[in-house]
């Protein structure tokens, strides 16, 4: 449901710069999202109760359409039932429900069925959108609220009044990262030193114990300072930490926080899931969760009544499972009970219940395992996809990097990204597709990307993690 100046946002364009499949994907509670490196938008699912597809209608749609004609998108993020995308030149647009004002376009006005531009401004750098409320960032660090305000969720220490456009919380310029949560009306967010900090409602113990009826304020959670990324659903969380661990926290009757507390306990503390540390990527739907391992698989628990997990049951799952056998997926994301997942190279599977054409397949049919569907334009089974592979070895790696490239494509540079998207290495002459790496020593331990690249486009990248 939840998906720039964020490893995140690096992540998802370095993964998916193949041919015309989706570069970025992101869903709702019933409708799914995606742009591709041409700059298109495309969506498909549910668009009758609030034209959240933007296509000037409040017409379903079951598979994948190219959305407006401009090629200038760069960055969409689906609320429950709200889209807002972000353009090349740094404006915000937003489609789908406004009940509260969360769409930011100073309008009472219930709903848009087509992209609005949110004010004039042009540094917006990431957005994320709830039931209610929007809070975003720009690009020189700086957090922004508006929407619905009955539980503090606009952080700015008033209560009830709801906001109709974008307004600063507070003066700090140091937030990387930040996320919207459903109808609990809480707000998660790091900032650049790995902090963890939260506001709003917090009846499913997401910004602190039971006795703490709300923040009204952004309030730093935890004293830890590797916090890597945060994922939330309706009332849970998922984190993970830069040595590679996973974490969850949050509503978790269903499973979806990872444990196996009772239904009743309230988990107003992150708890490591399972003992790996080799998580990569995370991602949740409503009350289901997603992530990805170094090695590429892809696992799911929580809620599963109609298959959202995608392991082939309808048993809600309170661990992890692993999804398949496959070992090439980057990206996952759910909806209110479908999931949405990408492969390395490019290709779009989908999952769970089907009832407004979500899974993009054409039909109302459920299914319970990762499906793929068809995206006009995207080729996948050319030559060029086939051979674009580089395997990294060791992996956990602790000084000495060595990778494989067996793609056609001439590589004529490589860079080592860190979790905020920041160059740690690089730009490194490739002049063979066998090569050692001396990582630097003061490298620190935690989660990186390695980049091969072709005149400065990405031509393949693979995540490693670098042990002390």
């Amino acid at each position: 449901m939840k998906q720039t100046l964020l490893f995140l946002g690096f992540f998802l364009y370095a993964l998916g710069s193949y041919s015309q499949c989706f570069s970025t994907i992101s869903s709702g509670n019933y409708f799914n999202f995606g742009i591709k490196p041409n700059g298109t938008i495309w969506g498909w699912g549910s668009n009758n109760a609030f034209g959240q597809l933007g296509d000037g209608t409040e017409t379903d749609i079951w598979v994948p359409t190219q959305i407006t004609t401009s090629t200038d998108w760069q960055q969409v993020i689906c609320g429950p039932y709200a889209t807002f995308v972000l353009k090349s030149n740094g404006t915000l647009w937003g489609t789908g429900d406004n009940t509260y004002g969360q769409l930011g376009i100073g309008s009472t006005v219930n709903y848009r069925n087509a992209f609005t531009q949110v004010g004039t401004d042009t540094n917006w750098a990431q957005v994320s959108a709830s039931n209610g409320f929007t809070i975003a960032l720009k690009t020189n660090g700086t957090l922004w609220a508006w929407g619905q305000n009955d539980f503090y969720q606009l952080g700015n220490g008033t209560c009830c009044n709801d906001r109709l456009s974008p307004g600063q919380v507070g003066t700090d310029t140091d937030w990387i990262f930040i996320q919207a949560a459903g109808i609990v009306r809480t707000a998660l967010a790091l900032k650049s030193n790995g902090t963890l900090w939260g506001w709003g409602g917090n009846s499913t113990g997401l910004v602190g114990p039971s006795n703490v009826g709300s923040r009204q304020y952004p309030t730093q959670l935890r004293s830890e300072t590797d916090w890597a990324t945060i994922s939330v659903g309706n009332g849970h969380a998922l984190a993970l930490k830069t040595n590679g661990t996973l974490w969850g926290w949050g509503a978790g009757g269903l499973g979806q926080a990872g444990d196996t507390f009772p239904d009743a306990y309230f988990r107003d503390t992150p708890v490591q899931i399972g003992n790996e540390s080799n998580w990569v990527y995370i991602g949740t739907g409503h009350s289901t969760s997603y992530a990805i391992k170094s090695d590429g698989t892809l696992w799911g628990w929580g809620r599963n009544d109609t298959g959202q997990v995608g392991d082939g049951t309808t048993t809600n799952r309170r661990q992890p499972v692993q999804v398949g056998t496959d070992t090439d997926w980057v990206r996952a994301a759910g909806g209110f009970a479908h999931g949405i997942a990408q492969k390395a190279n490019g290709a779009i599977y989908t999952w769970g219940t089907n009832d407004y054409g979500q899974l993009g397949n054409g039909t109302m049919d459920a299914v319970s395992l990762p499906t793929g569907i068809t995206v006009p334009g995207c080729t996948l089974d050319t030559a060029e996809f086939s051979t674009i592979k580089m395997v990294i070895a060791p992996n956990p790696v602790q000084e000495v990097l060595q990778f494989s490239y067996s793609g056609n494509t001439v590589v004529n540079g490589l860079k080592v990204y860190d979790m905020l998207g920041r160059v740690v290495y690089g730009s490194h002459p490739v002049a063979t597709n066998h090569l050692q790496v001396s990582l630097p020593l003061v490298l620190p331990k935690g989660i990186y990307l390695l980049v091969l690249e072709s005149n400065s486009s990405v031509v393949v990248s693979e995540r490693f993690v670098k042990e002390l």
